[in-house]
């Protein structure tokens, strides 16, 4: 028997291939689609992370020179918002004069502050160093700062209580120049 073929006739292998060929694209546009969502997900995470972040940073320099134009300027309501008056606490190294022997004197921030009464006349430069900020709740700042006649580095240790940054310590070197 004689059989013709029809230019449009599709044998099993034709079809098939082009049905496999069909469900690969549309698999692999899916994986795109999705690939893509979930990219899109973790970077608005990201980034959102990095805004709160930032405004924690921002927070805790600004409590750091709250702290340093408190003391230049004797600004009580100043320091009054960058220490934890309740809980915080001055840590200095002093030299006994009769014994030369060092030893580590503590004072309440409430106490320190008094210290600052009156703006100085002298200019005061601060610099911050370094920034460390811990589950948005603990910080600690690393502050340079020179007198006319002392260079100090301070470390300051910063806690968010009350959606407030305050400095819970303060330790210090002080080098006269």
């Amino acid at each position: 028997m004689f059989q013709i073929e029809h230019p449009y006739h599709w044998n099993f292998t034709m079809v098939f291939t082009t049905y496999f060929w069909k469900i690969n694209r549309m698999i692999k546009t899916k994986l795109l689609s999705m690939t893509f969502a979930v990219f899109t997900c973790i970077l608005s995470t990201l980034s959102y992370a990095e805004s709160v972040t930032g405004k924690e940073y921002q927070a805790v320099v600004e409590t750091a020179y709250n702290y340093f134009n408190g003391a230049a300027n004797g600004d009580q309501k100043l320091l009054a918002k960058a220490f934890d008056i309740e809980f915080g606490h001055v840590k200095m190294i002093t030299v006994n004069k009769e014994t030369g022997k060092e030893t580590i004197r503590t004072v309440p921030l409430k106490e320190f502050s008094g210290y600052f009464k009156k703006a100085t006349k002298d200019k005061w430069v601060a610099n911050i160093l370094s920034v460390d900020i811990v589950d948005d709740k603990m910080a600690m700042v690393k502050l340079d700062f020179n007198t006319p006649k002392t260079h100090y580095i301070d470390y300051l240790v910063m806690y968010k209580r009350e959606n407030e940054w305050r400095i819970i310590n303060k330790t210090f070197i002080a080098n006269k120049k």
